[in-house]
């Protein structure tokens, strides 16, 4: 009887052990499964925070890229912005002008989580002044326009634009030439041969089906005179200049304006947003490269006094206005705009992919009426979790 009461007690022993470990086997494994699911929690919360703090940056510098492992309750972020004309992650080229696919990295102790969302930019036009209206063309002539070559005036990657043309004067052309927009001239219009003045304008959009070129009345061009400007130029230069190598300019809130009361030559590489006021000629030669920083604006305004010449291999991103001639000559590569009082000759391989008009570049020089519109902000128009 004894022998068999103790058999008892140890086996109920044993078994309270067996169940005591496994409770706390359980408990365990309980409070790890809790604490990993709040840690991926926390990492998400982390995440989604990042792409609040994307919208905020972006609504007050459309070209801002990112920050890495910026911290947040005890975890990080990281964000990624990048370019994109589609409307989803991984989705097809929709066309989308001024998008910006947001890749936010959170984390959490051990934990890691995405989300991506794409954000829509406001026009660069909302809520602000618009540009004069002789700004508002891929290229206007306040004489004669004459394009010789192999000449290209077409869309910055959006064919919801027409790069529209127009001359106060006569228009020519000869050779193998593109105009995706339409071509308004008040003089005479003509073409080597004839028939590609109807078959080389072709706009992006005309869903009217009205004529691709036409006669009309002449654009107003102002009188631009530089020293009018001279007391808002950030930099004063009371000669000739010449600006090589490497040259970071402003923000789009606080461009740079350079007043040159001479000829400005440049060559090498310029980043950054800025004005220049040019009392004489400007010149660029060589392997230039104006580099962008915004996917659908400018970042140069060159408003000069004289003629505007550029040879050679150059990639311009600006919007160019000349109170005289334009001559562009080579392989250039405009991406902007180009107006003239004068006349505007295109000899070469010369391609103006049109953006429209920086306001921040133009409102100091030729002020518009406020558009009374709510300044508009980003907008989110898609959004996942991984």
């Amino acid at each position: 009887m004894g022998r068999m009461l103790l058999i008892v007690v140890m086996g109920a022993g044993i078994i309270f052990s067996i169940v005591s470990l496994n409770i706390n086997t359980s408990n365990t494994s309980m409070i790890g499964n809790a604490v990993e699911e709040y840690e991926n929690v926390m990492a998400q919360n982390c995440a989604s925070s990042g792409i609040d703090f994307a919208l905020r940056n972006l609504s007050d510098d459309t070209t801002w890229t990112g920050v890495e492992a910026k911290s947040l309750s005890n975890g990080t972020f990281t964000i990624i912005v990048q370019n994109t004309s589609a409307k989803y992650f991984n989705g097809p080229a929709a066309g989308i002008t001024r998008a910006r696919l947001i890749t936010s990295i959170g984390t959490y102790s051990n934990s890691v989580d995405t989300v991506r969302a794409v954000l829509q930019l406001p026009n660069p036009t909302a809520g602000s002044s618009p540009p004069p209206p002789f700004l508002n063309y891929a290229v206007c002539s306040g004489s004669n326009l004459s394009m010789n070559g192999n000449i290209t005036i077409t869309d910055d990657n959006n064919n919801d634009w027409n790069s529209n043309i127009h001359t106060n004067g006569n228009f020519s052309m000869n050779g193998n030439n593109t105009i995706n927009g339409f071509l308004t001239h008040k003089g005479n219009a003509s073409s080597n041969p004839a028939w590609k003045l109807n078959t080389a304008i072709s706009p992006n959009v005309n869903p009217n089906s009205d004529p691709v070129h036409s006669q009309v009345s002449e654009i107003e061009m102002p009188d631009y005179d530089p020293d009018d400007f001279e007391e808002l130029a950030t930099q004063v230069h009371n000669s000739n200049v010449t600006l090589s190598g490497n040259r970071t300019l402003g923000t789009k809130e606080n461009p740079e304006i350079i007043y040159v009361d001479g000829n400005l030559t440049l060559s090498g590489n310029i980043t950054g947003y800025g004005m220049f006021l040019v009392k004489g000629n400007v010149t660029i030669n060589g392997n230039v490269n104006i580099t962008s920083l915004d996917a659908t604006g400018n970042n140069l305004g060159i408003y000069v006094n004289g003629n505007v010449t550029v040879n050679g291999n150059v990639k311009l991103y600006a919007q160019v206005y000349s109170n005289s001639n334009a001559n562009f000559n080579g392989n250039v590569k405009v991406y902007g705009g180009v107006t003239t009082k004068g006349t505007v000759n295109f000899n070469g391989n010369v391609s103006v992919y049109y953006r429209p008009t920086t306001t921040e570049l133009t409102q100091p020089i030729w002020p518009q009426e406020d558009s009374g519109e709510v300044e508009a902000r980003p907008q989110i128009i898609s959004y996942f979790e991984r």
